[in-house]
């Protein structure tokens, strides 16, 4: 299992239909409006803070190199405004890898008790965004995916804030090969250096492994000095064509229901078990699933109604 690198919404959509995450492995990525709208609206957001440099992807150090560089850029930001947005993070459950990007961090005041004495403190929050097409609030099945999703990147933040997080992972997660690779040896493309604007007589200052690594220090390093994560989460439901606010959840990490659910959901990726698909109770799901006319569960559905 150790090769498992997974996202938190794919993790936490298991919880809305695991056998519409088995069909989405199978046949790909089914893009529709409302996701392209989605999308739209978060870039929209990040760049209310912080400008879009474009970049020329061509290695897995590329890619690494990039991600880390806008966690640092991230955290400049977080400690200048208290605020940043599309915040990468890395962390490990497990065996598994986590890899995804929060919508939003922000820095709060909470009331906590001190010898006795109600005192305010820091501390950093996680806030996720999800946009509705509708104007109703999300049903119940809804805001459970979505609770675990903003916990499963709750985990990940906390894990960098408590050094739980290590260099390896990054390695590992953009597929950086360790052994392959003298210290010495550039991994970051010419096109990439280029597109950053970096000087050809100093690529061996940033695009070596060793130059990389000591990066990745650095941006451990800074994440760890975040104030402490407050235990609430926020998930804020915003209408897509009005922007407006049509729903606000705000509840609390909870260890337990995380790990169960965590544990739960891995054992799918580690071929423990078949995907599970929604019972008799959740079928009104498959009313606004992609991938209707290729689920087995519906065609089984239909045998039985012959």
């Amino acid at each position: 299992m150790s090769s498992i690198i997974l996202g938190p919404s794919t993790i936490a959509s298991q919880f809305w239909c695991e056998m519409a995450v088995d069909l989405r492995r199978k046949y790909g990525e089914i893009s529709t409006p409302e996701k392209e709208k989605g999308t739209e609206i978060h870039k929209d957001r990040f760049l209310e803070v912080l400008e879009e440099i474009v970049v020329d992807i061509k290695t897995p150090g590329d890619k690494l190199h990039s991600n880390v560089h806008n966690i640092l850029v991230g955290l400049e930001l977080y400690k200048k405004e208290g605020l940043t947005r599309e915040l990468p993070i890395v962390s490990k459950f497990n065996s598994a890898l986590i890899m995804g990007i929060i919508d939003e961090v922000k820095e709060i005041e909470e009331i906590e008790i001190h010898n006795n004495k109600q005192v305010k403190a820091k501390k950093t929050q996680v806030v996720e965004m999800k946009t509705r097409k509708s104007l109703n609030p999300p049903s119940a099945q809804q805001i459970i995916r979505d609770k675990m999703q903003g916990m499963i990147y709750w985990y990940g933040l906390n894990s960098m804030i408590n050094k739980k997080t290590e260099m390896g992972d990054f390695w590992q997660v953009y597929g950086v090969d360790l052994i392959e690779n003298d210290f010495n040896e550039l991994i970051l493309s010419e096109e990439y250096m280029k597109s950053l604007e970096i000087p050809q007589n100093q690529w061996n200052t940033y695009g070596t492994l060793l130059s990389v690594g000591n990066l990745i220090n650095k941006m451990l390093k800074k994440a760890s000095e975040l104030p402490s994560l407050s235990k609430t989460i926020e998930i804020n439901y915003i209408h897509q064509k009005t922007l407006h606010e049509v729903h606000k959840e705000r509840y609390r990490f909870d260890e337990r229901f995380f790990s169960r659910g965590m544990k739960w959901a891995l054992e799918y990726w580690a071929g423990k078990r078949e995907p599970v698909s929604v019972g008799d109770a959740n079928n009104w799901k498959c009313n606004f699933c992609s991938y209707y006319t290729v689920c087995p569960s519906i065609h089984k559905k239909w045998k039985e109604g012959e």
